[in-house]
Formats: structure tokens, sequence, C-alpha cells
């Protein structure tokens, strides 16, 4: 079967960024492994099962289940990584726009 070759045009080159080693590197953020560890994976899994529900959503008086847990003071500047304390449980579309309010400050 013939391969087909992927076409760049001279605008394309030097757009793609390799993949950092760094989750959102230029905004200081931490490395990808932290993500990976058992560490965070367990304290993941415990908050999960602690508030199953999202906890901006609760707020707003809706039932949405959570997906994400995020640190309510971001790594970057200064909360603590493995913190129970520092974590809260978030839907993907909560997380996403505490996300962008947070890159853009």
């Amino acid at each position: 079967m013939p391969t087909v070759n992927k076409v760049i045009r001279p605008w394309m080159k030097g757009t793609q960024k390799p993949k950092s080693r760094w989750a959102n590197e230029e905004h200081g953020g931490v490395p990808n492994q932290f993500y990976r560890n058992a560490p965070w994976r367990r304290l993941r899994k415990l908050q999960l099962e602690k508030q199953p529900l999202c906890q901006h959503c609760l707020e707003k008086k809706k039932l949405t289940p959570a997906n994400t847990v995020d640190h309510i003071k971001p790594i970057r500047l200064g909360g603590e990584p493995l913190d129970e304390n520092n974590l809260m449980s978030l839907c993907k579309s909560c997380h996403a726009r505490k996300s962008a309010k947070e890159r853009s400050q």
C-alpha cells in the first residue's frame, strides 16, 4: 500500500513545538512525571472518593461528577503538591475554566 508523505508548507515550519517534560512549562509548571507517580495517584483517588462531585458546580447548586483533582493554590505559586487540604474535585469544564483564569493572571 502506498504511503502519503506529509506536506509541510513554508509557513508551517517551526510552528510545532516539541513535547515538553514539563506541564505548563512557560508558566512555571511542574514536571509531568509528578502526575504519574504513585503518591499523587493515591491522593487523587482518595480526593475523588471523598468529594465525588464538582465543587464549583455544587456552589451553583448543580450535581456534576468530578473527574479532575485540582490544586487550590497552584504549585507554581507555592501550593503544596501533596497536601490534601490544597485539593478540590472539579469537572473537566470547571477545571479548564479555572486553569485558563490562572494562566491569564
